[in-house]
């Protein structure tokens, strides 16, 4: 008989709360920790120097245009995963659930994959895979744009950076070669099956258009910044995805946190960094609010799905 270690319910209650408000004490410190080194006033003077509403165009472009073709990417993913899924369905319930990315990209996640699960009449773990699988796909993305920057864009990161970029796209890239091959047959876990559905086609497919969207956020996010005296666009190309990975990290709150230390890797091509700072939170301020606007209108309908479905599970 094995011995069971019991832990007390006030340990397990500690722990459970240090977990909630770490990204919050992380977050707080990282913005700390930033404006030790640029006060307050030159951030709030830059601003009032540059165009706000200049960034707004951009920052609309980017959210409408990247929900259009993250749509197409996810609809090829959920129609082979989980079940039939019409195109302007997934439109529709991304950009409903995606407006929890603005609490957190973890968030926002999440409560896609309670619609797909919903949407598609599939169990939680074969949602969870889907949801998985699209996260991977974006992480490779971004990795591989990073390490193209790099090495043909001449993009100058952090050293460690260097190693870690190419050698996490490389691995994600073996998945996705080895996926469809299903060398551990039905023993395949449910989480790792997408891959292997997938298959060549429909995986470099998707990871094809992933591409073409990162790389138009990319484009935008420069032309946006370039009034304010940003970077070169492979620059941008080299850099914007570290800040996206950053920012998918549970060390922000509404966008807000460690993900503005990352945009200070512009630093060498940018001008200041109470310059790049007050492009960072006003892009910010400008992307929340265009995803507000692109999400509201579906969550009514996004909830009523859920709630829907979910009455009907018992029924069923």
């Amino acid at each position: 008989m094995t011995e069971q270690v019991l832990h007390p319910p006030g340990e397990s209650a500690k722990r459970h709360w240090l977990w909630k408000v770490a990204p919050y004490l992380v977050a707080i410190l990282a913005i700390g920790a930033i404006l030790y080194r640029y006060p307050p006033a030159t951030i709030l003077a830059e601003m009032r120097h540059g165009n706000a509403l200049a960034t707004v165009p951009f920052a609309l472009a980017a959210v409408y245009g990247s929900l259009l073709i993250n749509a197409t990417a996810d609809t090829w993913v959920i129609r082979r995963v989980a079940g039939e899924a019409p195109y302007w369905d997934v439109f529709r319930g991304k950009a409903g659930a995606t407006v929890l990315m603005l609490v957190g990209y973890a968030a926002g996640q999440g409560g896609y994959g309670v619609w797909v699960a919903k949407a598609t009449g599939s169990n939680a773990k074969t949602a969870a895979s889907v949801i998985l699988y699209i996260m991977a796909s974006e992480l490779l993305t971004v990795c591989l744009l990073c390490t193209g920057a790099i090495w043909f864009g001449a993009a100058d990161v952090p050293g460690a950076l260097r190693v870690i970029a190419p050698v996490t796209a490389g691995v994600l890239l073996l998945f996705k070669l080895t996926g469809p091959l299903r060398l551990l047959g039905d023993r395949t876990p449910v989480l790792f099956q997408p891959w292997s559905k997938m298959g060549f086609a429909g995986g470099f497919g998707q990871l094809a258009v992933r591409i073409v969207q990162i790389s138009l956020l990319c484009v935008l996010t420069w032309a946006a910044c370039a009034p304010s005296g940003c970077p070169s666009p492979s620059a941008m190309m080299g850099h914007l995805p570290v800040v996206l990975v950053v920012g998918s990290l549970p060390v922000n709150v509404a966008g807000f946190g460690a993900v503005q230390g990352a945009w200070l890797l512009l630093l060498p091509w940018a001008g200041s960094g109470p310059q790049v700072l007050a492009f960072a939170v006003l892009w910010q301020l400008a992307v929340g609010v265009s995803m507000l606007m692109r999400g509201l209108p579906f969550v009514p309908r996004v909830l009523r799905e859920i709630s829907k479905k979910s009455e009907a599970a018992p029924a069923a």
